[in-house]
Protein backbone atom coordinates (compact mmCIF):
# COMPACT_ATOMS: atom_id res chain seq x y z
CA UNK A 1 0.00 0.00 0.00
CA UNK A 2 1.12 3.27 -0.66
CA UNK A 3 1.97 5.57 1.93
CA UNK A 4 -0.10 8.20 2.06
CA UNK A 5 2.11 10.94 2.56
CA UNK A 6 3.79 10.42 -0.76
CA UNK A 7 0.58 10.06 -2.82
CA UNK A 8 -0.67 13.10 -1.07
CA UNK A 9 2.84 15.03 -2.02
CA UNK A 10 2.24 13.21 -5.36
CA UNK A 11 -1.40 15.19 -5.55
CA UNK A 12 -0.55 18.12 -4.54
CA UNK A 13 2.54 18.51 -6.74
CA UNK A 14 0.75 17.72 -9.99
CA UNK A 15 -1.99 20.34 -8.66
CA UNK A 16 0.12 22.72 -7.47
CA UNK A 17 2.43 23.08 -10.87
CA UNK A 18 -0.75 23.13 -12.78
CA UNK A 19 -2.65 25.95 -11.33
CA UNK A 20 -1.64 29.35 -10.23
CA UNK A 21 -0.25 29.95 -6.59
CA UNK A 22 1.00 33.10 -5.14
CA UNK A 23 4.62 33.66 -5.83
CA UNK A 24 6.26 32.28 -3.23
CA UNK A 25 4.40 28.75 -3.21
CA UNK A 26 5.34 28.54 -6.96
CA UNK A 27 8.77 29.01 -6.08
CA UNK A 28 8.92 26.28 -3.45
CA UNK A 29 6.82 24.08 -5.57
CA UNK A 30 8.89 24.33 -8.50
CA UNK A 31 12.17 23.75 -6.16
CA UNK A 32 10.44 20.66 -4.98
CA UNK A 33 10.20 19.68 -8.79
CA UNK A 34 13.66 20.46 -9.67
CA UNK A 35 14.39 18.56 -6.80
CA UNK A 36 12.70 15.51 -8.50
CA UNK A 37 14.46 15.58 -11.99
CA UNK A 38 17.89 16.79 -11.08
CA UNK A 39 17.06 12.93 -8.70
CA UNK A 40 15.98 10.88 -12.15
CA UNK A 41 18.35 12.61 -14.45
CA UNK A 42 19.94 9.59 -14.97
CA UNK A 43 17.14 7.09 -14.47
CA UNK A 44 14.98 7.75 -17.94
CA UNK A 45 11.83 5.47 -16.58
CA UNK A 46 11.64 7.27 -13.75
CA UNK A 47 12.05 10.75 -15.15
CA UNK A 48 9.23 9.84 -17.68
CA UNK A 49 6.67 8.86 -14.56
CA UNK A 50 7.38 12.27 -12.55
CA UNK A 51 7.20 14.51 -16.33
CA UNK A 52 4.01 12.52 -16.86
CA UNK A 53 2.39 13.23 -14.31
CA UNK A 54 3.14 16.95 -14.35
CA UNK A 55 2.58 17.37 -18.03
CA UNK A 56 -0.14 15.15 -18.26
CA UNK A 57 -2.17 14.72 -14.27
CA UNK A 58 -4.52 11.67 -14.24
CA UNK A 59 -5.28 9.85 -11.15
CA UNK A 60 -3.49 6.83 -12.90
CA UNK A 61 -0.47 9.39 -13.32
CA UNK A 62 -0.55 10.75 -9.80
CA UNK A 63 -0.47 7.02 -8.44
CA UNK A 64 2.56 5.83 -10.69
CA UNK A 65 4.66 9.21 -8.93
CA UNK A 66 3.66 8.50 -5.82
CA UNK A 67 4.66 4.60 -6.31
CA UNK A 68 8.15 6.28 -7.65
CA UNK A 69 8.64 8.31 -4.73
CA UNK A 70 7.68 5.66 -2.02
CA UNK A 71 10.09 3.12 -4.06
CA UNK A 72 12.90 5.40 -3.79
CA UNK A 73 12.67 6.83 -0.97
CA UNK A 74 12.42 2.78 0.78
CA UNK A 75 15.73 2.35 -1.54
CA UNK A 76 17.62 5.49 -0.60
CA UNK A 77 16.11 6.61 3.02
CA UNK A 78 18.81 9.90 2.59
CA UNK A 79 16.65 10.57 -0.56
CA UNK A 80 13.50 10.21 1.51
CA UNK A 81 14.38 12.11 4.34
CA UNK A 82 15.19 15.21 1.91
CA UNK A 83 12.30 14.74 0.24
CA UNK A 84 9.75 14.92 3.06
CA UNK A 85 12.07 17.78 4.43
CA UNK A 86 11.48 19.55 1.24
CA UNK A 87 8.24 18.59 1.50
CA UNK A 88 7.58 20.38 4.64
CA UNK A 89 9.33 23.51 3.23
CA UNK A 90 6.63 23.21 0.75
CA UNK A 91 3.61 23.45 2.35
CA UNK A 92 5.16 25.86 4.97
CA UNK A 93 5.94 28.42 2.44
CA UNK A 94 2.34 28.00 0.71
CA UNK A 95 0.56 28.24 3.86
CA UNK A 96 2.01 31.38 4.69
CA UNK A 97 1.67 32.66 1.67
CA UNK A 98 -1.86 32.41 2.06
CA UNK A 99 -2.03 33.94 5.23
CA UNK A 100 -2.44 30.83 6.74
CA UNK A 101 -0.38 28.94 9.63
CA UNK A 102 2.08 25.88 9.44
CA UNK A 103 3.24 24.48 12.40
CA UNK A 104 5.22 22.06 12.68
CA UNK A 105 7.42 19.92 15.32
CA UNK A 106 10.08 17.10 14.38
CA UNK A 107 12.59 15.13 16.03
CA UNK A 108 12.55 14.60 19.73
CA UNK A 109 10.71 16.95 22.31
CA UNK A 110 11.15 16.70 25.91
CA UNK A 111 9.10 19.13 27.75
CA UNK A 112 6.39 21.75 26.74
CA UNK A 113 5.68 22.63 22.91
CA UNK A 114 2.94 25.30 22.04
CA UNK A 115 2.21 25.95 18.41
CA UNK A 116 0.13 28.58 17.74
CA UNK A 117 -0.68 31.97 15.31
CA UNK A 118 -1.72 34.61 17.67
CA UNK A 119 -1.74 34.70 21.21
CA UNK A 120 -3.35 37.07 23.81
CA UNK A 121 -1.72 36.99 26.92
CA UNK A 122 0.59 34.77 28.42
CA UNK A 123 1.17 31.15 27.85
CA UNK A 124 1.90 29.46 31.25
CA UNK A 125 3.00 25.36 32.36
CA UNK A 126 3.24 23.79 35.31
CA UNK A 127 2.17 25.79 38.71
CA UNK A 128 1.26 29.04 38.35
CA UNK A 129 3.61 31.34 40.01
CA UNK A 130 2.59 32.89 43.38
CA UNK A 131 0.78 36.52 42.71
CA UNK A 132 2.18 38.71 45.69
Amino acid sequence: MTDPIMVTAAMTLVAWATTELAQSGRAAVFSLIDFLRSRFQHEPASRAVVEGALQQPSPEAVGRLAELLERESRRDVAFGAELRSRWSQVEVTVAEGAGGVANSVSGDVDGPVVQARDVHGGIHFGDRPDRH
